[in-house]
């Protein structure tokens, strides 16, 4: 009964009252912080429209200085799609993908078709116009998360903002569907679209009653973009043996035995990496990748090599032996528009059983000139065999990454006594930035352009300054700087995140649980042929366990002097996986609070063998190599949330710079810096246990609750 317990005097109660109070404050930890008060409210203050975001429902409508005034545009275009000479009648939808020939990350600017005519610069998303048959109709863009901010500020009231995977959001092909009248007809150009997203939208069409006509003869958006670059002209790059590690003609033997293990006759490589790579051939036609526009085929005796044949110098024709028509050691160069025709020659031909064609890779275009008897879809081998990197690939990504830390140290350093000053702003820093690393050996140019974001800007994932952006770098906001290079002998990737004043409790709890994560991955110990899904969640897990979590991946593959992003992928789930020595990704999770900052900590890791007690059935584990070295900012941490093997991990990491990137200073006679480095990577001290600890606190706070509550009944 209610009365089962005395209550004792008001004296006793009073001091029972006061000791519970005082007890559930000690055991239960720290009083709630800035961040804990933050955190209990997840709907934090939504950046305003007005001078950076768009407000399409003010009177007149608010665009900013960063959207494209595309009105003009979308009057040429639908008169393209009313008539045209690529196509009989009209079309009433015309789909504009971001991507290239190729299906490229990174495209030449005379490829940003959907850039030009919506204005919006994001690496993804697919761009759709509409035409009402008089002039008028809709044009919508489709976007994922990391682009929401920036979709906001550079689309125009013209355009609607379609923001994939979120409820209610159509995809485009349902869209369609809904939006055009019996027998509409859907135009896209066949070279742009992968076989995957053409025959989604095909068959989506199909069952609305709708057609997908691929207008392969011209492109509309070129029709109307008068003033489009020309192609490159810029010569080809021979990558030594000293850089790869093997020759070509060893590279198209084990690719040879790749066809023979899937009776495939030939196969039709399309990615401008895997052409580069299997020929140790290197560009720049492409902004960021050194790679070149061209197409490959492989037969079981032949080599042919489409590209531009003004790029052919002495030097190229001399690395590939160009002269000799047939063996398997010889290189056969053809213009690069004949592919198609090459393509359909292969189909023809009655010797050849099977066409290797890749399923991810490959577009529309040259997947449909093979007939579905010889087609063999699949992965492309070389995806695997470009992920893992041979020993002296390996060294040269470790070599370019010391002397890249070299230059990020420099300038972290530089950052530290500039920005007090208040003259540092985003584009100055990324282009100072760029000036340390172009004074590093066999230096080629950035890897991509730098994600260089202060304080609201950090909160858009794949944000790039421009002049109407630009903000200062200050003692008051967070900073984000995401940045890498290409080197002759390997390619850079690497973010940080820092504050020259004072940070706020939260954006120090939240930055802690972004490097925990960060650890914990290179904490993990795993088997062979792994797939990255299997890893991605010790990453997450400390943002999870506070209700928070960031909307990119973990991290990457990045190539030898190729691509900065390349498989494998901590999302995959087939393809390659991470569990490979020798294979090379970026661990790096964020948190993005929109309208306040961003953090982001990217590391580039190198699987290798673990060190483990025991070898289970004679199996060797794997774990990761920290391969970037460049320290992270301890006032931006709060090492009580840590537990001792994330610390011990930290002060190792500190350790392993010092040794790396101390002396390469000291040989560049980088004293300054040199000094700057040794004060950035003081041992931490005080390791401790906390997971004890924290479970023994539960309890104790459990029972002080109790105990509260039972004497004040």
């Amino acid at each position: 009964s209610t009365n089962s317990v005395p209550r004792g005097t008001d004296m006793e109660y009073t001091v029972i009252l006061l000791l519970c109070v005082v007890g559930v404050f000690l055991v239960g930890g720290n009083p709630v912080s800035e961040g804990d008060v933050v955190h209990q409210h997840s709907n934090r203050v939504k950046r305003a429209p007005g001078d950076t975001e768009r407000d399409c429902t003010a009177s007149p409508p608010y665009t900013p200085p960063t959207a494209k005034d595309t009105t003009e545009l979308l009057r040429l275009l639908r008169e393209e799609m009313q008539s045209s000479g690529h196509f009989a009648g009209s079309i009433q939808a015309y789909i504009i993908p971001a991507g290239d020939a190729h299906l490229s990350e990174y495209i030449a600017t005379r490829d940003k078709r959907r850039a030009f005519i919506s204005g919006f610069t994001g690496s993804a998303g697919t761009a759709v116009v509409t035409n009402d048959g008089s002039g008028g109709g809709k044009a919508a863009l489709w976007t994922d998360s990391r682009y929401y901010l920036q979709g906001e500020q550079q689309l125009d009231c013209n355009w609607i903002l379609m923001k994939q995977n979120e409820e209610g959001v159509p995809t485009i092909e349902d869209w369609l569907v809904s939006e055009l009248g019996p027998g509409g007809r859907v135009g896209v150009d066949p070279y742009l679209v992968s076989i995957s997203t053409w025959q989604t939208y095909a068959n989506a069409l199909e069952l609305g009653g709708k057609t997908l006509l691929p207008i392969g003869d011209g492109n509309l958006v070129d029709d109307i973009w008068s003033d489009r670059p020309p192609p490159s002209t810029a010569p080809l790059i021979v990558q030594t043996l000293n850089y790869t590690g093997k020759s070509w003609e060893d590279k198209f033997q084990d690719v040879r035995e790749k066809m023979q293990e899937k009776d495939a006759d030939a196969i039709v490589l399309t990615k401008l990496d895997e052409v580069a790579w299997l020929m140790n051939l290197r560009g720049s036609d492409v902004p960021y990748n050194p790679v070149f526009f061209a197409y490959a085929i492989l037969t079981t005796n032949d080599a042919l090599l489409y590209l531009d044949q003004n790029k052919v110098t002495d030097e190229v024709r001399s690395h590939l032996r160009l002269g000799c028509t047939t063996g398997v050691s010889c290189v056969q160069v053809e213009p690069y528009d004949n592919l198609l025709s090459a393509v359909e020659g292969l189909a023809a031909d009655g010797n050849i059983r099977k066409i290797w064609i890749s399923s991810a890779s490959t577009t529309y275009a040259v997947y449909s000139k093979v007939p579905e008897g010889k087609q063999l879809l699949d992965a492309s081998p070389l995806m695997r065999m470009k992920g893992k990197k041979n020993v002296v690939e390996q060294q040269g990504l470790k070599n370019a990454h010391i002397r890249d830390a070299v230059a990020k140290c420099e300038f972290l350093m530089w950052l530290e006594n500039e920005v007090p000053g208040g003259s540092v702003t985003e584009i100055s820093a990324s282009d100072y930035l760029q000036e340390l690393r172009s004074k590093q050996r066999d230096y080629m140019g950035l890897s991509f352009a730098a994600i260089s974001a202060s304080g609201p800007n950090g909160a858009v994932v794949h944000y790039r300054p421009t002049e109407e952006t630009n903000r200062p770098i200050t003692t008051t906001d967070v900073y984000l700087i995401d940045s890498g290079g290409q080197y002759r002998d390997g390619t850079t990737d690497v973010t940080r995140t820092v504050h020259y004043g004072e940070p706020t409790d939260y954006q120090r709890e939240t930055y802690t649980l972004v490097l925990m994560g960060a650890i914990n991955e290179f904490l993990q110990v795993f088997k062979q042929g792994t797939f990255g899904i299997r890893l991605d969640q010790a990453a997450r897990a400390p943002l999870f366990s506070y209700g928070l979590e960031y909307g990119h991946g973990t991290g990457h593959g990045l190539g030898s002097f190729l691509n900065v992003h390349e498989a494998p992928r901590f999302a995959h789930t087939s393809g390659v996986p991470v569990g490979a020595e020798g294979t090379f990704i970026t661990i790096e999770p964020g948190y993005y609070e929109d309208g306040q900052f961003g953090i982001r900590l990217e590391t580039l890791a190198m699987v290798k063998q673990a060190d483990t007690k025991y070898h289970f059935q004679g199996r060797n584990y794997l774990t990761f190599e920290p391969i970037t070295l460049v320290p992270f900012q301890e006032k931006m941490m709060k090492l009580d949330m840590m537990n001792d093997q994330q610390l011990t991990w930290l002060n190792n990491y500190y350790i392993l710079v010092r040794e790396k990137i101390g002396p390469e200073l000291q040989r560049q006679g980088k004293n300054d810096v040199y000094d700057w480095l040794m004060q950035n990577t003081k041992p931490i001290a005080g390791v401790r246990t906390t997971s004890g600890a924290s479970s023994v606190s539960s309890v104790w706070f459990i029972v002080s609750v109790v105990v509260c509550i039972v004497f004040s009944l």
